[in-house]
């Protein structure tokens, strides 16, 4: 697999399971924030959120590979 696709995957799998928990736990818990304008559970808030958790994780395992 090409070098340069391996941390846009990582990146977007980390994504993925951050959406997905956020979308378990409105579930579970039964709230939907009043600003939720993407499908009617997430707002911008927590899509920023997520892009910032992966893109922090995806730098972090990056590094830690080089490391090694």
């Amino acid at each position: 697999m090409n070098s340069k696709l391996k941390p846009i995957l990582y990146g977007l799998s980390v994504f993925a399971i951050y959406t997905i928990l956020i979308l378990i736990l409105r579930y579970f818990s039964h709230f939907k924030p009043d600003d939720a304008e993407i499908l009617g559970v997430f707002s911008k808030n927590d899509i920023l959120l997520g892009a910032l958790v992966a893109v922090v994780l995806t730098f972090s395992h990056e590094r830690k590979k080089k490391l090694k």
